[in-house]
Protein backbone atom coordinates (compact mmCIF):
# COMPACT_ATOMS: atom_id res chain seq x y z
CA UNK A 1 0.00 0.00 0.00
CA UNK A 2 1.00 3.70 -0.94
CA UNK A 3 1.69 6.04 1.81
CA UNK A 4 2.62 9.81 1.89
CA UNK A 5 0.94 10.21 -1.48
CA UNK A 6 0.60 14.28 -0.55
CA UNK A 7 2.80 16.70 1.50
CA UNK A 8 2.58 17.76 4.48
CA UNK A 9 1.54 21.67 4.25
CA UNK A 10 2.45 24.30 6.56
CA UNK A 11 0.80 27.35 7.21
CA UNK A 12 0.86 29.85 10.05
CA UNK A 13 2.86 30.36 12.98
CA UNK A 14 2.96 31.30 16.29
CA UNK A 15 5.47 32.97 18.87
CA UNK A 16 6.66 30.43 21.74
CA UNK A 17 4.66 30.59 25.22
CA UNK A 18 5.63 31.24 27.76
CA UNK A 19 5.60 27.80 30.57
CA UNK A 20 3.39 29.35 32.44
CA UNK A 21 0.87 29.79 29.84
CA UNK A 22 1.29 26.42 28.85
CA UNK A 23 0.87 24.90 32.35
CA UNK A 24 -1.97 26.87 33.20
CA UNK A 25 -3.64 25.20 29.55
CA UNK A 26 -6.65 23.18 29.58
CA UNK A 27 -6.62 19.83 28.08
CA UNK A 28 -9.51 19.01 25.77
CA UNK A 29 -10.22 16.00 24.10
CA UNK A 30 -12.33 15.53 21.34
CA UNK A 31 -13.63 18.88 21.40
CA UNK A 32 -15.93 21.15 18.96
CA UNK A 33 -14.36 23.66 17.22
CA UNK A 34 -16.80 25.87 19.36
CA UNK A 35 -15.99 24.04 22.89
CA UNK A 36 -12.39 24.64 22.21
CA UNK A 37 -12.51 28.21 21.43
CA UNK A 38 -14.88 28.64 24.30
CA UNK A 39 -12.90 26.87 27.17
CA UNK A 40 -9.60 25.97 25.55
CA UNK A 41 -7.86 29.36 26.65
CA UNK A 42 -5.57 32.10 25.07
CA UNK A 43 -2.98 29.53 23.89
CA UNK A 44 -5.83 27.02 22.02
CA UNK A 45 -6.90 30.04 20.17
CA UNK A 46 -3.97 31.21 18.70
CA UNK A 47 -3.33 27.80 17.69
CA UNK A 48 -6.56 27.56 15.92
CA UNK A 49 -6.21 30.80 14.77
CA UNK A 50 -2.77 30.09 13.06
CA UNK A 51 -4.56 26.61 11.26
CA UNK A 52 -6.05 27.01 7.54
CA UNK A 53 -9.11 25.13 8.35
CA UNK A 54 -11.29 24.26 5.43
CA UNK A 55 -14.34 24.11 6.83
CA UNK A 56 -15.58 21.76 4.28
CA UNK A 57 -16.07 18.39 6.35
CA UNK A 58 -19.15 17.76 8.51
CA UNK A 59 -17.47 17.88 11.63
CA UNK A 60 -14.15 19.87 13.23
CA UNK A 61 -12.46 17.84 16.23
CA UNK A 62 -10.47 19.71 18.67
CA UNK A 63 -7.61 17.99 21.17
CA UNK A 64 -4.93 19.60 23.04
CA UNK A 65 -2.53 17.84 25.08
CA UNK A 66 0.10 19.52 27.69
CA UNK A 67 2.90 18.22 29.25
CA UNK A 68 5.41 18.73 31.58
CA UNK A 69 8.59 16.91 29.77
CA UNK A 70 11.54 15.07 31.67
CA UNK A 71 14.54 13.78 28.94
CA UNK A 72 13.23 10.52 27.85
CA UNK A 73 9.69 10.90 28.16
CA UNK A 74 7.59 10.50 24.98
CA UNK A 75 4.22 12.00 25.27
CA UNK A 76 2.77 10.05 22.46
CA UNK A 77 2.82 6.34 22.16
CA UNK A 78 6.26 5.86 19.72
CA UNK A 79 6.25 4.63 16.21
CA UNK A 80 5.30 5.41 13.18
CA UNK A 81 1.59 5.39 12.23
CA UNK A 82 -1.21 7.36 10.16
CA UNK A 83 -3.76 8.76 11.95
CA UNK A 84 -7.56 8.55 11.82
CA UNK A 85 -7.68 5.16 10.38
CA UNK A 86 -11.13 3.41 9.82
CA UNK A 87 -12.18 0.85 12.39
CA UNK A 88 -14.82 -1.71 12.18
CA UNK A 89 -18.02 -1.56 10.96
CA UNK A 90 -18.79 1.84 11.88
CA UNK A 91 -15.69 3.10 10.29
CA UNK A 92 -15.57 4.95 13.62
CA UNK A 93 -12.12 6.07 14.17
CA UNK A 94 -12.35 6.01 17.76
CA UNK A 95 -13.86 2.74 18.06
CA UNK A 96 -11.90 0.32 20.03
CA UNK A 97 -12.00 -2.06 17.06
CA UNK A 98 -9.64 -3.63 14.20
CA UNK A 99 -7.88 -0.99 11.99
CA UNK A 100 -9.00 -1.30 8.19
CA UNK A 101 -6.93 0.79 6.56
CA UNK A 102 -8.00 -0.62 3.11
CA UNK A 103 -11.64 1.18 3.78
CA UNK A 104 -9.65 4.62 3.38
CA UNK A 105 -9.87 3.78 -0.60
CA UNK A 106 -13.06 4.18 -0.99
CA UNK A 107 -13.78 7.19 1.37
CA UNK A 108 -12.54 10.82 1.87
CA UNK A 109 -9.79 11.49 3.99
CA UNK A 110 -9.92 13.73 7.03
CA UNK A 111 -7.74 16.81 6.95
CA UNK A 112 -5.54 16.73 10.16
CA UNK A 113 -4.06 20.25 11.50
CA UNK A 114 -0.94 19.78 14.47
CA UNK A 115 1.01 22.97 16.17
CA UNK A 116 3.62 21.49 19.11
CA UNK A 117 5.26 23.98 21.33
CA UNK A 118 8.67 24.32 22.65
CA UNK A 119 12.06 22.87 21.29
CA UNK A 120 13.16 19.22 22.32
CA UNK A 121 9.56 17.37 21.42
CA UNK A 122 8.51 17.15 18.02
CA UNK A 123 6.61 15.37 15.73
CA UNK A 124 8.69 13.23 13.06
CA UNK A 125 7.24 13.06 9.13
CA UNK A 126 9.04 10.74 6.61
CA UNK A 127 10.40 13.60 4.15
CA UNK A 128 9.88 10.99 0.69
CA UNK A 129 6.41 10.46 -1.34
CA UNK A 130 4.82 7.46 -2.26
CA UNK A 131 6.13 4.90 -0.20
CA UNK A 132 5.16 1.68 -0.39
CA UNK A 133 4.98 -0.81 2.59
CA UNK A 134 3.22 -4.12 3.26
CA UNK A 135 -0.17 -3.72 5.12
CA UNK A 136 -2.31 -6.66 6.78
CA UNK A 137 -4.77 -8.23 4.20
CA UNK A 138 -7.67 -8.15 6.53
CA UNK A 139 -8.22 -5.66 9.60
CA UNK A 140 -5.55 -6.66 11.89
CA UNK A 141 -4.04 -5.06 15.74
CA UNK A 142 -0.29 -5.55 14.01
CA UNK A 143 -1.50 -3.13 11.19
CA UNK A 144 0.99 -0.12 13.10
CA UNK A 145 3.88 -2.31 14.46
CA UNK A 146 4.24 -3.99 11.03
CA UNK A 147 4.25 -0.34 9.29
CA UNK A 148 6.66 1.32 12.06
CA UNK A 149 9.15 -1.84 11.69
CA UNK A 150 9.06 -1.21 8.08
CA UNK A 151 9.26 2.52 8.09
CA UNK A 152 12.73 1.90 10.58
CA UNK A 153 14.13 -0.64 8.11
CA UNK A 154 14.25 1.89 5.80
CA UNK A 155 15.20 4.84 7.52
CA UNK A 156 18.48 2.70 9.05
CA UNK A 157 19.23 1.70 5.19
CA UNK A 158 19.00 5.14 4.38
CA UNK A 159 16.53 4.83 1.70
CA UNK A 160 13.88 7.48 3.67
CA UNK A 161 14.55 9.77 5.84
CA UNK A 162 12.49 11.68 8.45
CA UNK A 163 12.23 15.54 9.45
CA UNK A 164 10.31 17.65 12.03
CA UNK A 165 7.82 20.43 11.55
CA UNK A 166 9.55 23.60 13.18
CA UNK A 167 8.04 24.43 16.70
CA UNK A 168 4.85 26.68 16.70
CA UNK A 169 4.23 26.10 13.58
CA UNK A 170 1.04 24.59 11.74
CA UNK A 171 0.85 21.66 9.76
CA UNK A 172 -1.75 19.38 7.69
CA UNK A 173 -1.59 16.11 6.29
CA UNK A 174 -4.24 13.34 5.27
CA UNK A 175 -4.75 9.78 6.80
CA UNK A 176 -1.43 8.53 4.33
CA UNK A 177 1.06 10.74 5.58
CA UNK A 178 3.67 8.57 8.11
CA UNK A 179 4.53 10.19 10.97
CA UNK A 180 5.87 9.58 15.03
CA UNK A 181 5.80 11.12 18.17
CA UNK A 182 9.54 11.35 19.62
CA UNK A 183 10.93 11.68 22.99
CA UNK A 184 11.82 14.53 25.01
CA UNK A 185 15.05 15.58 25.18
CA UNK A 186 15.01 18.22 27.91
CA UNK A 187 13.46 18.92 30.52
CA UNK A 188 10.26 21.47 29.48
CA UNK A 189 6.73 22.30 28.87
CA UNK A 190 4.79 21.35 26.28
CA UNK A 191 1.35 22.36 24.62
CA UNK A 192 0.12 19.67 21.61
CA UNK A 193 -2.69 20.66 19.32
CA UNK A 194 -4.68 18.73 16.72
CA UNK A 195 -7.26 19.26 14.77
CA UNK A 196 -9.54 17.11 12.80
CA UNK A 197 -12.05 17.92 10.26
CA UNK A 198 -13.68 14.86 9.11
CA UNK A 199 -16.80 13.17 7.97
CA UNK A 200 -16.62 10.57 10.15
CA UNK A 201 -15.71 11.68 13.80
CA UNK A 202 -17.91 13.50 15.96
CA UNK A 203 -16.76 16.21 18.16
CA UNK A 204 -17.87 15.39 22.32
CA UNK A 205 -20.53 17.04 24.10
CA UNK A 206 -20.14 15.96 27.31
CA UNK A 207 -17.86 18.64 29.18
CA UNK A 208 -16.77 15.91 31.38
CA UNK A 209 -15.73 14.24 28.82
CA UNK A 210 -14.24 17.19 27.00
CA UNK A 211 -11.66 18.43 29.60
CA UNK A 212 -8.61 16.57 30.17
CA UNK A 213 -7.72 16.31 34.01
CA UNK A 214 -4.80 14.21 33.65
CA UNK A 215 -2.16 13.40 30.67
CA UNK A 216 -0.48 9.98 29.86
CA UNK A 217 3.22 9.90 29.47
CA UNK A 218 5.08 6.81 28.01
CA UNK A 219 8.78 6.03 28.79
CA UNK A 220 11.46 3.07 28.05
CA UNK A 221 10.52 0.40 30.82
CA UNK A 222 14.76 0.58 32.49
CA UNK A 223 13.93 4.84 32.44
CA UNK A 224 15.93 5.65 36.00
CA UNK A 225 14.36 8.67 37.93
Amino acid sequence: MKFNRNEVIKSGTIAQPSEELVKNTLGLHNASLEDALKYGGELTREAIGAMRLGFDKKYIVVDTKIHMLIPGMCPAIPGWHTDGVPRGVSLDPTAKEMPNIHAQEQLDSPRFHLLVTGESCLTSFIRERDVDLEVPAEPSTSLYRTLSSQVDFRLKTGEISEYSIPSCTAAEWDWWTLHSGKAATKHEWRFLIRVTESDHQAPKTNLRDIIRTQQQGYMPMEFGW
